[in-house]
């Protein structure tokens, strides 16, 4: 029972040791410094390992650390996320639409979900469907008939935006559509709705679900000194 009761002093002890509460913050912005609470969405900092020293020794050596622990940040934009085509005549037409950026400061996986031929809306018709192709170009490129992907085969595609000073500055796309109405496609609309699901691939487990900082931040505060840890 006094081990047992030791121990637990000694946990309490080392928590308190490890980790301070945190400490006020302030933010440079626009040549002014501005004051943020210990607990803003921004940054936070925690002191630790106190330390002090009493004798007559002629040098003293104190270690000092700096870490600094920086969460994965993701930035994206798109002009449009709705294609809506007025079909006259029957053909096939395609259109450079939407045009996209993604940022971020580590790896970014692209994935897709829920895509597939434009689907009659109405009760009946004598071809319910559609075709429909995508393509995911950049800059002032126009599509080559291989760069197509029928709609139904975009949900087997995965991306992997790499870490580098491109994506850092913010990659530019240009997603493209293109449909073959033919002659048997009854009047009336037809529709599908896909998803693409941007997932950080480098995030800290400090950061919830939600993206903001988790309750007990100060639970990693490490011990590290000069050694790598994979935090």
């Amino acid at each position: 029972m006094r081990k047992l009761l030791w121990l637990v002093l000694m946990g309490v002890l080392f928590s308190f040791v490890l980790a301070q509460s945190p400490l006020e913050v302030w933010k440079y912005e626009d040549g002014v410094y501005i004051s943020l609470p210990a607990t803003n969405d921004l940054a936070r900092a925690f002191s630790a390992f106190p330390a002090d020293g009493s004798c007559n020794k002629h040098q003293w050596e104190i270690e000092f650390t700096t870490e600094v622990q920086v969460a994965q940040w993701l930035e994206w934009s798109l002009n449009a996320t709705k294609w809506t085509w007025f079909v006259r005549k029957p053909g096939d037409y395609y259109a450079n639409a939407i045009v996209g950026t993604v940022a971020s400061n580590g790896d970014v996986l692209i994935t897709f979900s829920g895509f597939d031929d434009p689907t009659y809306t109405g009760t009946s018709s004598v071809n319910p469907t559609i075709e429909a192709y995508y393509t995911v170009l950049t800059g002032d490129a126009t599509p080559d008939l291989d760069d197509w992907v029928r709609a139904p085969d975009v949900n087997n595609l995965s991306y992997t935006l790499e870490d580098s000073q491109e994506l850092h500055n913010g990659m530019e796309f240009h997603l493209w559509n293109r449909i073959k109405v033919v002659n048997c496609n009854s009047a009336s609309t037809y529709r599908d709705t896909g998803y693409i699901y941007l997932t950080l691939q480098n995030q800290k487990p400090w950061i919830d679900e939600e993206g903001n900082y988790v309750e007990n931040l100060e639970d990693f505060v490490t011990s590290d000194r000069w050694e790598r840890g994979e935090y």
